[in-house]
This record gives structure tokens, C-alpha cells and sequence, in this order.
């Protein structure tokens, strides 16, 4: 039995400590795509996995800032969220340029009112 650690769990965590472990005994059922999106997220936001950006100042050449890159897959919970979040405000604009808006939404088996 193991033991569950205090503390806050991500995927990314679940990932690193199980995905050898889950890989070992279903190598045959993983597809490309579904290990190449877990290599993403867990190196999402890594320098060393991804890689970072370096920008610097012209006028101050010993200020240099490094920004980690991210995966930019939906499977992510950081990058999707990011997704998300831009889906959601270019759905705002579009909608808020609108001089009648109706938005119904309809659950399957809710009866209406």
C-alpha cells in the first residue's frame, strides 16, 4: 500500500512520480500522441525540458531575464486554462459588439421552463 504525501497535487506531479510505473505495464496500449502530450506537460514551463527565451536590455546588458517555454497543449491544466481564458474574451467581443444577445443553453433531459 502506498503511502498519499501531504501537500498539492497536479497532474504534473502525478505524472512524474506514476508515469514509468504506468508505462512499463501498458507500453502496448500508449499511443504517440498520448506520450508525446504527457512529455509536454511534464516538462511544461522547465528550462531544461523545453527550453527557455532570454531577453536582455541593450542599455543594461547584465539584466538578463530567462522565460521558461511552455507546451501549449490542451492537455495541460496551466496552458488550457490559458486557452480558455482567450477563447472566452474574443467570444466576449464578439458578442458585446451585438445589439440583441440570447445565449440559451440546454442540458439533455432538463426540462424547460
Amino acid at each position: 500500500m502506498e503511502t498519499i504525501r501531504k501537500g498539492h497535487f497536479t497532474l504534473k506531479r502525478i505524472f512524474e512520480e506514476n508515469w514509468e510505473r504506468f508505462v512499463s505495464s501498458h507500453r502496448s496500449d500508449i499511443t504517440f500522441s498520448a506520450a508525446y502530450n504527457v512529455w509536454k506537460v511534464m516538462n511544461c514551463r522547465e528550462p531544461n525540458g523545453l527550453g527557455y527565451t532570454t531577453f536582455a536590455c541593450p542599455d543594461h546588458p547584465d539584466q538578463i531575464t530567462h522565460i521558461p517555454r511552455s507546451c501549449k497543449s490542451r492537455f495541460c491544466p496551466v496552458c488550457a486554462n490559458l486557452f480558455i481564458s482567450r477563447s472566452a474574451l474574443q467570444m466576449i467581443q464578439v458578442l458585446t459588439a451585438l445589439y440583441y444577445r440570447k445565449i440559451m443553453v440546454h442540458w439533455s433531459g432538463a426540462k424547460p421552463r
